[in-house]
């Protein structure tokens, strides 16, 4: 005689052999227990009492019954083998625990022809995410497709008070069809209860259990409110096209503008991947066609090259903001590659871009066909200590028509060397020696003014910085103090900054507590510091242990010379004596938080400019708040004083709900005035999330960007989400 014992819950999971076992039909012995080792699996079993019927051939144990077997446990109080019919039935407190880590537990399990047929009572279940599933019966048929009746599904946790309550969301269906070979789940007859009353019904609906990573499908609806737009839904379809691929399709209707179709393909390969986006709608008023499409691939060569594109391009100006797709001032298209090699660097890039500002700065931007960059850094030098580093380059700006077209080589080669001296002295050496080359077609008198139409520029740009600084630190009972003075001198000759030399990429130069002691304070190469300075400024800081800061610093440079500055009004460094900036830094416990950055006139202390931030938590409150000036900088776009004030406050109503607002106020002269506000309420349970937000843009109608907008987003857990468009 031999036994025959498996584990199987509707799963189909086969009987293996056991050795053969005394006989114990007329004299059960008490906690039996057998272990064996199957051609390919091992079963334990184990019972309080086991007997064997050699007439009907049907074994029975009784009596805690517990078998595993691949990493499964079944138990139950009765356990009932036919051999001649080849069924099984586990009676009385079934349980089977899966390595996944879900429970099942039902009152009667049958199953037959070696478990891939099977039928079920009562079945409940906790699944390993914490979610529970129900069904007065389930069938499984063919070990492909297992249908449930009367289920209900919820990944909400019961009430502790009362577990017998309805919990706040469940899915329940006359019908649930899992299909192993489709992935899928079908419902017939569903409804979405809360708090155990229907609100949503559908006759049929299907989606992925779950086990591979693609399915084709419908995704859920989003929907948008815009007073530009109106009510908006949008609905898509997803592809799974391979393992590596995937597309989405779908298309907008709005209620004030014609329908918009859209669509997104990824791809990836072993070294690259790709993204491409696109959008399309046809134009009433206009009576033409809009749209935009965007994209952007990688390639990794190998362990140090790689290449890349990015691409942005619309139809008009106002498409972008006006759909919400972004709200970029410029879009960039870029052909790039790259390589890496310990310390070295080199890239080369071409870019072109749209400029999509509604408003009279829009401009033509220059190609850039192309730029060229190699950065090399050197081994530490055993005579003379340091590291000497070179940077070339190679850029050429070409704009449409008659604009100004730049070709430039430029080569930097340096030397640095850091020294701690005697009493604590950090010493930091820099010489550096600069060549520029430029070739000028078809001059721009704004950019520059003054030079021949068509020419051709020389600069040598030698100079010598140094940059000593002494802290001193003075330790106390729970915190500690530090001073910090610096100072930094820097010399160079009289170096080229007339018309003849363009300034395409350093008009933006603006002093701060960044910068201050940089050896070139102008932003990229087209404007250099010449001759001799001296900067000095003064650090002090008070850290405690429990993590509270307190920072300060203040700050200035001195040119020895005061004739040919280089440097526009308005950046803080047009003068001899330059503007004092600095920096006030409070932190305390990281629950309050304060920062003031300021640029004073060095004679009559009057601002140029200052930003404050400041945030604050007190506990289910918190607050941020941010204050800019800005006087205009001459020379530039930026030619008027900016003021703004921003602030947004978080409130936690509940553990579960926060209500949030932001605002943002122009003080200019020219155009006071709200910029936007908006408000939010948000909800982030257990098992569900809800979003809503309400914004209300103030900007010029041409932009395309004045609308109130209005969002909600449904979140289910494991089922994904409802609501505003993307």
């Amino acid at each position: 005689m031999s036994l025959l014992v498996g584990t199987a819950f509707l799963s189909g999971v086969s009987f293996l052999p056991l050795a053969p076992l005394a006989h114990a039909a007329d004299a059960p012995a008490p906690d039996q227990s057998a272990a064996v080792m199957a051609p390919s699996d091992q079963v334990d079993f184990t019972a309080a009492a086991l007997t064997y019927d050699e007439t009907g051939q049907i074994i029975t144990a009784e009596g805690d019954v517990e078998i595993t077997q691949n990493g499964k446990i079944l138990r139950a109080e009765k356990v009932v083998y036919n051999l001649p019919q080849d069924t099984i039935e586990a009676l009385g407190k079934v349980t089977l625990l899966e390595e996944s880590g879900n429970v099942y537990f039902a009152d009667h399990v049958t199953l037959d022809k070696k478990m891939k047929n099977g039928f079920a009572k009562k079945i409940r279940a906790i699944l390993a995410d914490g979610a529970r599933l129900t069904a007065e019966e389930g069938t499984r048929t063919d070990d492909e497709k297992t249908t449930l009746k009367m289920a209900s599904y919820t990944p909400c946790e019961p009430c502790k008070l009362d577990p017998s309550k309805p919990p706040l969301w469940q899915i329940t269906a006359d019908k649930v069809t899992h299909s192993k070979s489709q992935h899928s789940l079908e419902y017939e007859d569903a409804q979405l209860e809360v708090y155990g009353v229907p609100i949503v019904y559908a006759p049929y609906f299907t989606h992925s259990d779950g086990t591979i990573k693609q399915k084709d499908g419908f995704l859920p609806p989003k929907f948008s409110l815009n007073s530009q737009l109106g009510f908006g839904v949008a609905n898509s379809y997803y592809w799974g096209l391979s393992p590596s691929a995937d597309a989405t399709l779908g298309a907008k209707i709005f209620t004030q503008e014609t329908p918009q179709l859209f669509g997104e393909i990824r791809k990836r390969f072993n070294d690259a991947e790709l993204e491409l986006k696109s959008s399309l709608t046809y134009s009433e008023d206009d009576d033409r066609m809009r749209g935009h499409f965007s994209g952007e691939g990688l390639w990794d060569i190998d362990e140090k090259w790689r290449a890349g594109f990015q691409s942005e391009i619309a139809s008009d100006d106002k498409y972008l903001r006006q759909y919400d797709i972004t709200s970029k001032d410029v879009l960039t298209n870029e052909l790039y590659a790259e390589r890496f090699d310990q310390r070295d660097y080199f890239s080369a890039r071409s870019l072109a871009f749209q400029d999509v500002r509604v408003s009279d700065t829009s401009t033509d931007q220059p190609n850039v066909l192309p730029e060229v960059t190699a950065s090399f850094i050197g081994e530490p030098i055993a005579t003379l200590g340091g590291r000497w580093s070179a940077d070339l380059s190679m850029l050429s700006l070409v704009r449409k028509g008659n604009g100004q077209d730049v070709t430039r080589l430029s080569g930097d080669l340096g030397w640095k060397r850091r020294d701690i001296l005697p009493l604590g002295i950090v010493n930091e050496f820099n010489i550096s020696a600069q060549n520029d080359i430029y070739t000028i077609s078809d001059r721009n008198e704004s950019i520059s003014a003054g030079a021949d139409d068509g020419s051709q520029a020389y600069r040598f740009y030698p100079q010598v910085h140094n940059v000593t600084s002494l802290p001193f630190i003075k330790p106390l009972d729970d915190a500690h103090m530090a001073v910090e003075p610096t100072f930094a001198i820097s010399a160079s000759t009289r170096t080229k900054n007339d018309t003849e030399i363009p300034n395409e990429d350093s008009q933006d130069a603006q002093i701060d507590v960044t910068n201050i002691f940089e050896a070139n304070r102008f932003p990229g190469i087209d404007r250099v510091e010449n001759k001799s300075r001296i900067t000095y400024g003064l650090r002090t800081g008070y850290y405690t242990n429990d993590g509270s800061t307190g920072e300060a610093f203040l700050g200035q440079s001195y040119r020895l010379d005061d004739e040919d500055n280089p440097f526009p009004e308005g950046s803080g460094l047009s003068a001899q004596h330059s503007d004092i900036v600095g920096q006030i830094l409070a932190d305390y416990q990281k629950r309050y938080t304060f920062l003031y950055r300021f640029q004073m006139d060095s004679d009559s202390l009057r601002s140029q400019r200052h930003e404050i931030n400041g945030e604050a938590n007190f506990g289910d409150l918190s607050l941020a708040a941010t204050y800019l000036y800005a006087r205009a900088l001459e020379g530039t776009e930026i030619n008027q004083s900016r003021q703004q004030v921003y602030g947004n406050l978080s409130y936690g109503l509940t553990p579960e709900w926060t209500l949030s607002s932001a605002a943002r106020y122009d003080l200019s002269e020219t155009e006071e005035g709200l910029r936007y506000t908006d408000i939010g309420l948000n909800y982030l349970g257990q098992c569900v999330s809800v979003s809503a937000q309400a914004r209300k843009n103030f900007t010029n109608d041409d932009t395309g960007d004045n609308a109130t907008e209005i969002t909600v987003q449904l979140g289910l857990k494991n089922l994904g989400s409802i609501g505003n468009a993307e």
